[in-house]
């Protein structure tokens, strides 16, 4: 069973002409991502994002940053 975002939903037309398509969209966006990774209470749970991919992080790319991220630290102490 799959939740699907109704493009007629009056709220979201609303949000549409009053904020633009760019927001409209975020908001779809927000909501598929909600059912994807929490479907059962669309409560918010923590996901390592990868913002230059648009899409979560990977365990090796996750990693890999806070491997480099403890090295820079560090070199500074």
């Amino acid at each position: 069973m799959e939740e699907v975002v109704d493009e007629e939903d009056e709220k979201l037309k609303n949000l549409r002409e009053e904020w633009g398509e760019e927001v409209q969209n975020a908001i779809r966006t927000a909501l598929e991502e909600l059912n994807d990774f929490n479907p059962s209470g669309r409560y918010m749970v923590p996901v390592v994002w990868n913002f230059g991919k648009g899409r979560k992080t990977t365990p090796k790319e996750g990693i890999t940053h806070m491997t480099k991220e403890v090295k820079t630290l560090k070199r500074k102490l």
